[in-house]
C-alpha cells in the first residue's frame, strides 16, 4: 500500500510541477508579447520626432513656396485650408509616398516677420498626433 501512496505523490508532484511550468511559460509570453508593442511604439515615436526635425529644418531654411517641393513634391505633398496648412506623407523608411503610414502637417501662421509652424506627426488612422513640435522662423527682405 506504501508503494502506491508513493506514486500516487510522485504524479500529483509532476502534474503541479506542469502546471507551475505552464504558468510560467503563459507569462513569459505575455512579458515578450508587451515588449514588442513597446519597442514598434517607439520605433514609431523615433521616426515620427525624425520626421518634425526634418521638417522644421526645411520650413527654416526654404521659402513658402518652395515648401511643398522639398517635401516630397505634389505626389505626397498638398497644401490645403487656403494654403496654411501643408500634409504631406511617408512611407516607414521615411520616404515621401503618397499612401505612407505616416501623415505630417504643418500649420503655418505668419505674424509680420515671424512666421510660426506647428508640426504634427501622425501615425496611420490615429487621431492624436504622435508627436508635435513648434517652430519659428523670421523672414526678413533683403
Amino acid at each position: 500500500m506504501k508503494e502506491k501512496q508513493r506514486i500516487t505523490a510522485f504524479y500529483l508532484e509532476l502534474l503541479l510541477l506542469a502546471v507551475v511550468f505552464v504558468a510560467v511559460i503563459l507569462s513569459l509570453t505575455q512579458v515578450f508579447a508587451l515588449a514588442k508593442e513597446r519597442s514598434s511604439r517607439a520605433q514609431i515615436l523615433t521616426r515620427s520626432v525624425v520626421l518634425a526635425e526634418n521638417t522644421a529644418e526645411v520650413f527654416a531654411g526654404a521659402g513658402e513656396e518652395d515648401l511643398l517641393e522639398l517635401l516630397g513634391g505634389e505626389s505626397s505633398a498638398a497644401w490645403v485650408e487656403e494654403g496654411r496648412v501643408l500634409r504631406a506623407a511617408y512611407d516607414e523608411k521615411m520616404n515621401p509616398f503618397a499612401g505612407g503610414d505616416y501623415r505630417v502637417n504643418l500649420e503655418i501662421q505668419p505674424e509680420g516677420e515671424l512666421s510660426v509652424c506647428e508640426i504634427s506627426v501622425y501615425w496611420r488612422d490615429e487621431e492624436a498626433p504622435v508627436y508635435t513640435l513648434e517652430t519659428a522662423v523670421c523672414r526678413r527682405e533683403a
